[in-house]
């Protein structure tokens, strides 16, 4: 897959926004956010660049924008920031429902912050409905 940039991220693909206003009659706000991340593979180890799209409470990516196709269960899951690989501006997520941990990193702190802020408020909404549920990040 060629790229003109070395950048992981393109500034204007990671975004999040708020999506109630279409959803008129609903109480809880639907927010998205999408953007290139780098995730690494459970078996080989390496570092592929995927596009992430979070959307409501569910954590979808895959090799391109227009099929992220793959699901990562965010019901019980634990976030947090981590040191693997020694990667800058990486953080895990711990599945319990499938037993399994991803490690994503983002282009910079910034980013990073938004994509796990964005994840535990998704969990906390998802949980029973309510988005006044206690987020923690770890």
């Amino acid at each position: 897959m060629a790229s003109s940039s070395d950048s992981m991220t393109d500034s204007k693909t990671n975004s999040l926004s708020n999506k109630s206003e279409s959803q008129q009659g609903e109480d809880i706000p639907h927010n998205e956010i999408k953007g290139w991340l780098l995730k690494r593979a459970r078996l080989s180890r390496k570092w592929k660049r995927q596009w992430f799209l979070l959307k409501n409470c569910d954590l979808f990516y895959g090799n391109n924008p227009e099929d992220p196709k793959k699901k990562i269960p965010l019901t019980n899951a634990d976030i947090s920031e981590t040191n693997v690989d020694k990667k800058q501006y990486a953080f895990q997520i711990r599945s319990k429902e499938g037993g399994r941990t991803y490690y994503i990193q983002a282009e910079n702190e910034s980013v990073q912050n938004d994509w796990m802020q964005a994840i535990c408020f998704a969990k906390a909404a998802g949980m029973n409905g309510s988005a006044s549920q206690a987020c923690a990040i770890q």
